[in-house]
């Protein structure tokens, strides 16, 4: 096993250091995006963006209805603070599972170069030069598509919970403003 995990990296070459690098660098990204999206949605689905910000405000004694203002403050700050880590990250990872294929397609290119120089040697060219070449565009290809493609599902699906987070968010501020905003008008 490890005999042909090594034989791999020696086909792929250079390039295929470089997209084992690539995928360390996307996956562990991906990971912490998808455990921060996990742990902002408990959060969420808990409601606790809602509590009140000071010690104060906490004590039984001394609740009080928040204004709508603070409530928009609260909602407004919860989602600068842990929305936007998520949201920032996102266009990166676009930018880096894009990346895979386009190295991919560059150790194809170095392999197909290996090709014609060992076609060009003329007919004493060693078998050897010529399949090489070969291995190389292939392996370093696959090695592409094989980091990307999980990549982007991966990504489609932290970007549809980022979406749906945000709208559960934005649905609890809205039920809060109304509950905030009905005492209110039933005083007067």
């Amino acid at each position: 096993m490890i005999n042909a995990i090594q034989l791999t990296l020696r086909e792929g070459g250079l390039t295929l250091y470089a997209l084992l690098i690539l995928a360390v660098t996307i996956y562990s990204i991906l990971f912490s995006v998808w455990r921060h999206i996990s742990c902002t949605r408990k959060v969420v689905a808990k409601e606790k963006w809602l509590m009140p910000s000071s010690v104060g405000n906490s004590l039984p004694w001394n609740r009080t209805m928040p204004s709508p203002r603070e409530v928009q403050r609260s909602y407004a700050s919860f989602e600068l603070d842990e929305m936007a880590w998520v949201e920032r990250r996102l266009p990166f990872l676009n930018v880096l599972i894009s990346a895979a294929p386009l190295l991919g397609l560059l150790g194809t290119v170095a392999g197909m170069l290996i090709t014609f120089s060992g076609m060009a040697a003329g007919n004493d060219a060693p078998i050897d030069t010529i399949s090489t070449g070969i291995s190389k565009a292939l392996v370093t290809t696959q090695a592409g598509l094989v980091i990307a493609i999980p990549a982007a599902f991966l990504l489609a699906l932290i970007k549809r919970q980022t979406e749906t987070t945000h709208l559960e968010l934005q649905r609890q501020l809205h039920t809060r403003l109304a509950e905030v905003r009905e005492p209110a008008t039933n005083s007067l």
